[in-house]
């Protein structure tokens, strides 16, 4: 026998298997659509990041995740899955880990991975409050994530697998709802336009400089009714509001009204780049409305604990009066959806990303 034939054929078929593999039996029984989803964010699409990371803002622990896989807590902010895990359904691929779980490694790096983390903003100053990572911090990991690519199967390889995967980036709320609303500094320095001005210029710079990275296939979330969120409408609405605190919800209308031209703009400018707005909005906004009509029986306060100021530690297993069956409430925490509003918002938003990015509208 050619011992050292043998051998290259044997390496050989060890990168096949670990090209090919990964996409066995994953998603929704489908053949992988595209080669690997990569997200960028805060908690509405952070499957665990912060649980690696030194701060406060955390949610591996109960009742965190007791209707995921298994009923354990992942560190995503809701009871179950979340639009990350769903998109990655919709494609065909296995969820994505943090890119600092300890098994984001090898082969699994082929399919994608997650760097966002809760509480961050496309601004360092909102980051730095709680001591998470920004968006741009979370940049910075991709470049070692791609070299990581590079070592593991070569340049061409890595440069195909960036060029063509997925890119899902939810980012620019928190820099509202966690620095300019609550700093009186800053609202004093800054007016409302202002500041949407200085959030927006520095997310245009964030999808430059990930476009320059090589990415070319980007699924940007619009702002929620923050509004309508909880804890919002428990800090800054009246006393005994009913409904959503709209002058906060015209913040998110006024940015989203912003955002999608200037989608539209940016892609005319970077050659090959496909970016589609995500409509967030509309889903939360009509639901919380018309609970009945989307399947709710509670939509003005979260599942766990009291509802208007858990999240984070201050809704773990100790919180009274968490709710037994979250499937019927919007939100899980006073910040954040469930597992049923996730998943009806990524299937509203695939209806319109597929024919965008030329895939089955499963």
């Amino acid at each position: 026998m050619d011992r050292p034939g043998f051998e290259l054929k044997m390496r050989r078929l060890w990168l096949m298997a670990a090209l090919v593999l990964p996409f066995c039996c994953r998603g929704e029984g489908a053949a992988p659509q595209l080669p690997a989803l990569i997200v960028f964010g805060d908690s509405t699409v952070d499957v665990g990041t912060n649980t690696y990371m030194a701060t406060l803002v955390r949610s591996d622990f109960a009742p965190y995740g007791e209707n995921f896989e298994g009923g354990k807590p992942t560190g995503r902010f809701t009871n179950g899955h979340m639009v990350p895990d769903y998109l990655a359904m919709k494609l065909g691929l296995p969820m994505t880990l943090p890119y600092l779980h300890p098994n984001a490694e090898g082969e699994r790096l082929l399919h994608g991975v997650n760097f966002a983390s809760a509480a961050s903003g496309i601004l360092q100053s909102t980051s730095l409050i709680l001591n998470v990572l920004p968006a741009f911090e979370q940049l910075k990991m991709f470049h070692s994530y791609q070299a990581k690519l590079v070592n593991l199967v070569g340049q061409d390889r890595a440069s195909s697998i960036i060029s063509q995967a997925m890119y899902l980036v939810s980012t620019g709320t928190n820099d509202f709802i966690l620095n300019y609303l609550i700093n009186p500094i800053l609202r004093q320095q800054y007016s409302l336009a202002e500041w949407s001005d200085f959030v927006a210029s520095n997310q245009t710079e964030f999808f430059k400089q990930l476009y320059a990275a090589g990415a070319r296939n980007m699924v940007v979330a619009g702002f929620p009714p923050i509004g309508c969120l909880p804890a919002e409408r428990a800090i800054l609405g009246d006393e005994g509001q009913n409904g959503c605190v709209e002058d906060l919800n015209n913040i998110s209308i006024a940015y989203n009204e912003r955002l999608q031209p200037a989608l539209s703009q940016l892609q005319s400018t970077l050659p090959g780049a496909r970016l589609l707005y995500a409509d967030i909005y509309s889903y939360i906004h009509d639901a919380f409305y018309d609970p009945s009509q989307y399947g709710y029986s509670e939509v003005g306060r979260g599942c766990c604990g009291e509802g208007l100021f858990a999240t984070a530690v201050f809704c773990n297993s100790a919180s009274t009066g968490t709710c037994s069956d979250p499937s019927t409430y919007m939100f899980f925490d006073s910040l954040h959806p469930t597992e049923k509003c996730y998943k009806a918002i990524v299937d509203q938003i695939y209806y319109k990303l597929a024919p965008f990015f030329g895939l089955k509208n499963s």
